[in-house]
């Protein structure tokens, strides 16, 4: 599933616990996240699934939900 892959990612690169990730989550306000923890998630996962989300489309992510929308929506092409 592509939200558990996302949040061992941000697990991963931001010490983040496992429990305090919900798909409901703001990337920004609610994981304390910054625009270099987003560039290494983003990479990661781009790596991961060998997708390219565009940099217009990351600047609208909000939520670990919308992250999860646009890889699936890639990966199910």
């Amino acid at each position: 599933m592509v939200f558990e892959s996302i949040k061992r990612t941000i697990m991963d690169i931001m010490g983040i616990p496992e429990d305090e990730i919900l798909q409901g989550c703001d990337i920004y306000n609610d994981l304390d996240a910054d625009s270099l923890d987003m560039s290494q998630i983003i990479i990661a996962l781009e790596n991961e699934y060998k997708i390219e989300i565009e940099n217009e489309e990351i600047a609208e992510f909000k939520t670990v939900k919308d992250i999860a929308d646009s890889i699936e929506i890639r990966i199910n092409k």
